[in-house]
């Protein structure tokens, strides 16, 4: 996986002091316009163009001779109103230019180089206006001074004024630090964060991880969580699909020690001592082959310490994971999916649990109750009874399931088939079970007795690998935890918070089409800020995702573009959609509420691995090498440790 890009560390002296970051406390109220001292001879950088109109949205600055400004600059601007009250514009440099005024023809440019023509050099800076103090929609005078935004200024320019509490986003271009207001990023006022851009130098996952880690191991940010309680509460679920990258952010990152300007862009956040994730819980696969056993299947770092994940028998059928195993359009075009929801609640009404097994074996009865009811969820609630191996099918992995419903398929009774499988052609029930076959050996390894779902009742990050999954166990995977996490916020308010950090979002909510694992993506985008549910999902492409999904994200994000999909981003100006497609890794551009333009941002390297070159040791796997190699010395004495 891509890691980001050293942030710049020096500020010129133009720009200021670099502000360090406030406490979550709201900042106090601004005066209403600027004093006019602030815009004297000696802080100008240009004057308003008065050989061009302005407006009320873009201006133009012709920018003095000693002027330093460079794109994304923060600007105020004076005017006084023909009542004599005055009004200050804060606007965003988008493009800079430069032409020598007297020169006609291409030829010229060398004559003037020469001395041989007279001529002056103009440079010039297009302006977006962000905000004016005290709110008027006026145009500023041309000719009127400009300066550069710094201290109260920038404050009131970026809407910090306006944040009741200030989360660190990155850094701008200057070193300065960039705040969210936390209402919409813990969804008081709204939630989630939609994050594109080219796959492997738009560090979409490292951007997502910086934020994360902003929120749960900064001061900061467990002071917008509400304190340490807040923060103890606070669950984040990760989905490492990218070879095992994500399996060792609990690590320090090797490489970081070797970026002097990293450090000190943390401090500008507000970090002293970064390093790694502190509460954290890894899982993955269970191994193939280890049959019998449940050890994960990891290459990258010791074994024990990573969590084997799957579900009972069980769990597959009282959870209704059933459905996640058809989350392919055409299935779901076609009477598959209504044999599914059949077969579903068949399974629940002549669930058991096998008698004196407690490692998650079930019998399917071959006759439910005459009074059994047909409501999933009120079967899915209750707690089952106790049958005998005798009494039907025991069930102990996914392959016993498909092999029942096999057996059931062949059985020559209408009146049988109809149970199970509704008011279905023979077709559609074919094709229900050859897709059932296909996920025996994509599906079977996670459904099976002795295994543990994904916990999270301890720590803080859990993160959940599925990178060597087919595409189809994937989508069970991610399904079965969305829905679990769903499932359990139902009326329980907003707190605690739950984040989902969720990469390849099309392949999970493509832009078109219908699935049970979509329709979930979409109900949370709509609905889960109001129950804490909150979602980081990156794509490549904003176009491939289901609309709902980017529409209801609060920050919207962007690193490098590609240059045919940068169309699709529409809350960036032309301009900075351009420059999208040439942006290095680190660099991003960010959409929020608060802010009516985008801001381009940076943000440090990370302190904790990203991936497993850039691995510090695993502790544990050294002491367990150096206490092999005790172990193996003490053959020759009379001491043996265990």
């Amino acid at each position: 996986m891509s890691t980001t890009s050293d942030t710049p560390e020096t500020t010129s002296e133009a720009n200021g002091p670099v502000d360090q970051p406030a406490a979550a406390q709201p900042i106090a109220p601004l005066a209403a316009a600027a004093s006019t001292d602030d815009f004297t001879s000696e802080h100008m950088i240009g004057l308003v163009d008065g050989s061009s109109d302005t407006d009320s949205r873009t201006v133009h600055v012709v920018l003095t001779d000693t002027a330093i400004v460079q794109l994304d600059d923060v600007v105020a601007i004076g005017t006084t109103l023909p009542d004599g009250a005055g009004v200050t514009h804060y606007g965003i440099v988008t493009e800079l230019r430069c032409r020598l005024e007297g020169v006609e023809l291409p030829s010229d440019t060398a004559r003037f180089a020469d001395r041989k023509l007279p001529a002056e050099k103009v440079r010039r800076a297009e302006v977006r206006l962000l905000r004016t103090v005290p709110e008027m929609f006026v145009a500023p005078d041309s000719g009127s001074r400009v300066v550069r935004a710094t201290g109260e200024h920038r404050t009131r320019a970026l809407f910090e004024d306006e944040m009741t509490a200030r989360f660190p986003i990155g850094l701008d271009l200057t070193g300065q630090p960039v705040y969210a207001d936390m209402r919409f990023v813990d969804g008081r006022a709204g939630g989630h964060v939609s994050i594109s851009g080219i796959s492997g130098v738009a560090t979409k996952t490292s951007y997502a991880l910086f934020l994360l880690y902003q929120l749960l191991e900064t001061d900061i940010g467990i002071d917008l969580l509400g304190g340490p309680a807040g923060r103890a509460a606070t669950r984040v679920l990760v989905f490492n699909t990218k070879g095992e990258d994500l399996l060792h952010i609990d690590r320090p990152n090797a490489l970081f020690s070797d970026k002097p300007d990293a450090r000190e862009a943390w401090r500008r956040l507000g970090v002293e001592n970064p390093g790694p994730f502190t509460s954290v819980r890894l899982y993955a696969p269970r191994s193939d082959t280890a049959a019998g056993t449940t050890i994960a299947h990891v290459l990258s770092r010791d074994v024990t310490g990573i969590n084997a994940y799957g579900w009972t028998p069980e769990q597959f059928v009282r959870e209704q994971l059933l459905q996640f195993c058809f989350t392919e359009e055409d299935e779901r075009s076609t009477q598959v999916g209504f044999a599914e929801q059949q077969v579903r609640v068949q399974l629940l009404r002549r669930l058991r649990r096998l008698a004196g097994d407690r490692s998650g074996a079930i019998v399917i009865i071959n006759v439910p109750d005459a009074n059994e009811t047909y409501n999933a969820d009120r079967l899915a609630a209750r707690t089952p009874t106790e049958a005998g191996a005798g009494g039907g099918t025991v069930i102990r992995d996914f392959g016993d399931l498909v092999d029942l419903l096999e057996r059931i398929m062949d059985i020559d009774d209408d009146m049988l088939q109809r149970e199970w499988f509704g008011r279905t052609t023979p077709g559609t029930r074919h094709a229900f079970l050859r897709r059932l076959v296909k996920l025996r050996r994509r599906i079977g390894p996670l459904v099976s007795c002795g295994v543990s779902p994904v916990d999270l009742a301890e720590r803080r990050v859990h993160v959940v690998d599925i990178s060597r999954l087919h595409d189809d166990a994937q989508r069970f995977v991610v399904g079965a935890l969305l829905d679990r996490i769903w499932q359990e916020k139902q009326g329980t308010g907003r707190l605690p918070l739950r984040f989902v950090l969720l990469d390849e979002l099309n392949k999970y909510a493509p832009a078109s089409g219908f699935s049970p694992l979509k329709e979930l993506l979409v109900d949370i985008a709509e609905r889960g800020r109001s129950l804490g549910v909150l979602l980081i999902g990156a794509q490549q492409a904003v176009s491939a995702v289901a609309p709902a999904l980017p529409r209801n994200a609060s920050l919207k994000v962007a690193g490098r573009l590609d240059a045919s999909e940068s169309d699709a981003y529409r809350f960036l100006s032309a301009g900075l959609r351009e420059r999208a497609t040439r942006f290095m890794p680190g660099t991003m551009v960010i959409s929020q509420p608060v802010v009516p333009e985008p801001i381009p941002i940076r943000f440090p390297w990370p302190p904790y691995a990203t991936n497993p070159d850039d691995a510090a040791p695993d502790e544990r796997m050294a002491e367990d090498a150096e206490r092999i190699g005790r172990n193996l010395d003490a053959f020759a004495g009379p001491e043996f440790e265990l």
